[in-house]
C-alpha cells in the first residue's frame, strides 16, 4: 500500500467508513499478529489478542487521528488489551516472571513496536520469496543460530560452499529485497549477517 493510499485509508477509517476499516483488516492482518507476538512472546495468546484488538478498534474507529500510523494505533491497543488480559487473569502472558506494567512491555513505545512488526512482516515478505532451499538455510542460519557447519549438514551442501557461495547470494537477494520496502538488511541481520565460520 503506498503512501498516499495508506493516508486517505486512515482518512476514512476516521469517518467511521466501515469498508475502509475491512482493507485496513486486509493489509495489517499479519503485522497485527506480529506485535501480538512482540508483546506477549506467547504464540498461544496471539489469536485472541489480535482479535480483540481488531473488535476494540473498530467499536473506536471513529476515535481515530488520521495524523497516527494505522499500526501505531493498533499497538497501542494491543498493549491495552495485553494488560487487561494479564489483569484478569492474574498472572503474566508474556516472558517467566514478567507481569503487568513490566519493563519490557512499557520501556517500548508503540511507535517502536509498531516499527518492529512493520521489520518482521517485510523479512517474512522477502524470505517468502526465496527458493525453499535458500528460505531453509535463512531459517536454520538466522532464526535457529546454528552454525554454518551445522547447516551445511542440515541442507547437505559442503560447508565451503555455503559459506562462499549460498550466504553471499542469499544476503543480496534479501538485501535487495528489503531495500525496496526501505529496510536496512542490517537492522534485521546485523553482525550475524558476516562470515564468521562458527
Amino acid at each position: 500500500m503506498v503512501k498516499q493510499s495508506e493516508q486517505e485509508l486512515q482518512r476514512q477509517i476516521a469517518s467511521g467508513d466501515e469498508r475502509a476499516f475491512e482493507r485496513a483488516y486486509d493489509h495489517f492482518a499479519t503485522q497485527v499478529r506480529l506485535v501480538a507476538f512482540r508483546i506477549t512472546h506467547r504464540a498461544d495468546w496471539i489469536d485472541d489478542l489480535a482479535n480483540e484488538a481488531w473488535c476494540r478498534a473498530f467499536r473506536q474507529r471513529s476515535g481515530y487521528a488520521p495524523d497516527k500510523p494505522f499500526l501505531v494505533w493498533m499497538a497501542g491497543i494491543l498493549r491495552n488489551v495485553y494488560r487487561e488480559f494479564c489483569r484478569d487473569s492474574h498472572r503474566s502472558i508474556g516472558h517467566a516472571g514478567e507481569g503487568v506494567g513490566s519493563d519490557k512491555v512499557d520501556r517500548n513505545s508503540p511507535e517502536e513496536i509498531a516499527h518492529e512488526a512493520e521489520v518482521l512482516a517485510a523479512l517474512k515478505d522477502c524470505v517468502g520469496g526465496l527458493d525453499a532451499e535458500s528460505a531453509r538455510i535463512v531459517r536454520l542460519r538466522y532464526f535457529q543460530n546454528l552454525t554454518l557447519r551445522q547447516v551445511a549438514q542440515e541442507v547437505k551442501i559442503p560447508e565451503a560452499t555455503l559459506r562462499e557461495v549460498q550466504i553471499p547470494r542469499i544476503t543480496e537477494q534479501l538485501r535487495r529485497c528489503l531495500r525496496a520496502k526501505k529496510i536496512e538488511f542490517s537492522e534485521i541481520f546485523s553482525a550475524q549477517a558476516g562470515d564468521e565460520v562458527q
